[in-house]
């Protein structure tokens, strides 16, 4: 008798075994395998195999493959701080805001294989888990495998993912969204602890991975708080609501204060409105083919040709097939509560897609007066936070997440309705993903890592100095993107730090600085600027203030007559490097203090712009700054002197009193009128930093504020200075 009982209770064991790992078969790993098949058959076949030598996309994926490499090296190399990158920008650094999780993760996977490898995996990982995580989402909601497994294809290939694949990291990571909606549902299900620490957990990650994301899930949750609200407040609930959110907060610490910090102190983190509405999507865009569709491409381009945007943002079609099923899904389940949360939320993201006002076939001006349709989209412009999504468009991955949703219970009502079970089920499946596969095919553009000039691996073993590269990578420059391009390849080979970066939120900043120094705006920015400089060596005073040791001109990037400028500027002690014929480099070395015969001794004045200027203009070849009522320059000397300040100047609209103090002492006071005057004054200096202050007391004005001159310029203007002169 004990023999059979225990015989029934290992049966009993074994059975249960095998039911959980079958669970496990069909519920994770067989939904993993085909999402990774179908990823490598949509996203890498097309550009083939090659992990390491080409990145997936084009562009801006060297902009994130080297985000990728300076974690792995501040974490591994340098063990600093990774959310501050001190390598660009230099000597301001850069705050990483923007999709810090990501980096984190696939340290690991960087430092064995390298940041490309790295990227390229990453952008795979996105699509593979974005099925998965709306599989287990679906799987939930509507306990069917084969509608769960449909609705993951809609999430994780729709067509704008593929456009965000094409170099735009943080409306690329979509695949926590489903991971987060799951436990928050489970949470409202089933108040417990850990349904609320994994729901903050996940919502932290979102976050930490893309700002954009976090932003679209607040959203969410004030829907979701709206539509339940009369379980809100229930005790158990409201507890675990209370413990999401905070740990949420706690676990995204580190990066909402790296956000937050620049969210206030830096005034270019929100753009403009213009961007906000040039970035909007189309409502005509939602039922248009993607223009990277292998087939149907021909006749979309023309139709995306005329859109606002650019194509890794507009790309929003849904799928007809989609369509058809939400359609379904719509007319059977008004009043499923289902349908109704992500409904509403459905409608909600829409609309908010179309931005600040109408868009129609690239249209948003509809009559000769410019009449423009507003939408409730202009809200979120000016609400906190929600003003950092300058692309409407992106809410299209919430549009999407919703219309999965819906489709499932479009399938659902037809597989109840046409009793399709067994193998009929797996046939109907198999052809409805077939068509949303067919629907949502795009041809991926690649491109080739850049090949590394000698001189980079050379200057990797040659110590710790700055590395100045000519022309500046800025955006906006007429080569931003090349010079991004080459420029963060080749850093992730030297290793150095260097001057500039691509980054839209901190470029009027940084132009300050590099305008404030009348070397590195020459070199730089190509500006003659007003000051008249007695630096008589730029190379050594480069390396003496920044730390710089070689100057590098790529020299196919430059015009002739701009190199030619530089080379007279910098001198013949130069060698080339003709390693890479895409890209051959004129490299000055510079010699260090003790290398050079160069000492303290000799006479130099140095100038920097402190405060209170405009940027350069030229007037019929002369550079000139216009002053607000207070502006300052900083006069650094080796020794007490008494020098002779002159310069050009002229006032704005009207006569105003111009004031020079030297270190607070007064030494002119001067009528400057609205033509072109010369100013001379004698003025003391000591050794180390002066201060020289211009103070117009009657202020300045805006030329937009007086009617008659019928202009735009915003900027407080009451003096005009050129060739600025301390002799």
């Amino acid at each position: 008798m004990k023999i059979q009982e225990n015989f029934y209770f290992n049966s009993q064991f074994n059975d249960g075994r095998i039911q959980a790992i079958k669970l496990f078969f069909f519920h994770h790993a067989v939904p993993l395998i085909l999402y990774t098949l179908i990823t490598f058959i949509m996203v890498l076949l097309p550009i083939g195999f090659n992990l390491s030598g080409k990145y997936i996309g084009h562009g801006e994926v060297v902009f994130w493959s080297n985000y990728f490499w300076w974690f792995d090296y501040a974490v591994t190399q340098l063990f600093v701080n990774p959310l501050h990158d001190s390598y660009l920008f230099y000597p301001l650094g850069l705050d990483m805001v923007d999709s810090i999780f990501p980096f984190i993760l696939f340290i690991p996977v960087t430092h064995i294989f390298g940041s490309v490898v790295s990227y390229n995996i990453y952008v795979l990982f996105t699509f593979i888990f974005a099925g998965y995580g709306m599989f287990l989402l679906c799987n939930h909601l509507f306990r069917d495998s084969y509608i769960a497994f449909i609705s993951g294809l809609i999430f994780a290939f729709f067509p704008f993912h593929f456009g965000a694949a094409l170099g735009h990291i943080h409306s690329l990571s979509i695949m926590w969204i489903p991971f987060f909606v799951l436990f928050f549902l489970k949470m409202y299900e089933e108040p417990t602890f850990s349904n609320a620490v994994m729901s903050g957990l996940f919502f932290a990650i979102n976050a930490l991975t893309s700002w954009t994301i976090a932003v679209m899930l607040t959203i969410f949750i004030f829907i979701f708080l709206l539509v339940k609200f009369k379980r809100i407040f229930e005790r158990n609930f409201f507890v675990c609501f209370t413990l999401f959110t905070v740990f949420s907060l706690i676990m995204m610490s580190p990066g909402l204060y790296v956000i937050s910090k620049n969210y206030f102190f830096n005034p270019d983190m929100v753009k403009s409105l213009g961007e906000n509405i040039y970035y909007s999507a189309d409502p005509l865009a939602f039922v248009t083919p993607s223009p990277i569709h292998p087939l149907l491409s021909p006749f979309s381009e023309d139709i995306y040709a005329q859109f606002t945007g650019n194509i890794s943002e507009n790309i929003m079609f849904i799928g007809y097939s989609v369509i058809v099923l939400s359609f379904i899904g719509f007319i059977s389940n008004r009043k499923n509560a289902i349908f109704r949360l992500f409904g509403i939320s459905l409608a909600v993201f829409f609309i908010l897609s179309l931005g600040p006002c109408l868009h129609f076939n690239g249209i948003w001006r509809f009559t000769e007066e410019n009449l423009t349709i507003i939408l409730p989209g202009i809200i979120t412009y000016y609400l906190p936070f929600y003003n950092m999504i300058r692309v409407p468009s992106r809410y299209d991955i919430m549009i999407m997440f919703c219309f999965a949703i819906i489709a499932g219970l479009g399938l659902q009502t037809l597989i109840a309705k046409y009793q399709i079970i067994s193998r009929k089920k797996f046939i109907f499946s198999a052809f409805i993903s077939l068509i949303i596969l067919c629907e949502f095919a795009a041809i991926m553009p690649s491109q080739k890592v850049q090949p590394i000039p000698e001189f980079y691996f050379n200057a990797s073993h040659d110590g710790n100095f700055l590395i100045l590269e000519i022309p500046f990578c800025r955006i906006g420059s007429p080569n931003s993107n090349e010079t991004m391009r080459r420029y963060y390849e080749y850093q992730k080979v030297h290793q150095k730090k260097m001057f500039g970066g691509y980054w839209s939120r901190i470029t009027p900043t940084y132009d300050q600085i590099i305008h404030s120094d009348p070397i590195l705006s020459q070199l730089i920015l190509g500006y003659h600027e007003i000051i008249n400089s007695s630096i008589e060596n730029p190379l050594l005073y480069l390396n003496k203030e920044y730390g710089v040791k070689y100057v590098v001109i790529h020299t196919d990037l430059v015009e002739n007559e701009t190199l030619h400028e530089l080379r007279q500027y910098l001198g013949d002690s130069y060698y080339s490097d003709n390693s890479v014929s895409s890209d051959p480099l004129i490299v000055y070395r510079i010699f260090t203090s003790e290398e050079h015969e160069y000492t303290n001794t000799e006479k130099e004045i140095h100038l920097q712009f402190t405060g209170g200027w405009h940027y350069l203009e030229h007037w019929n070849g002369s550079s000139t700054r216009w002053i607000s009522n207070d502006a300052n320059i900083s006069v650094y000397t080796n020794k007490n002197e008494s020098a002779n300040l002159s310069f050009k100047t002229q006032s704005f609209s009207e006569p105003r009193t111009l004031m020079v103090y030297a270190d607070e002492t007064l030494f002119l006071q001067q009528k400057i009128l609205p033509s072109m005057t010369e100013v001379s004054v004698q003025i003391p200096l000591k050794t180390g930093k002066n201060n020289i202050r211009l103070y117009v007391p009657e202020g300045c004005e805006s030329p937009s504020d007086i009617p008659e001159l019928q202009n735009e310029d915003t900027r407080c203007l009451s003096i005009a200075i050129q060739n600025f002169t301390i002799s």
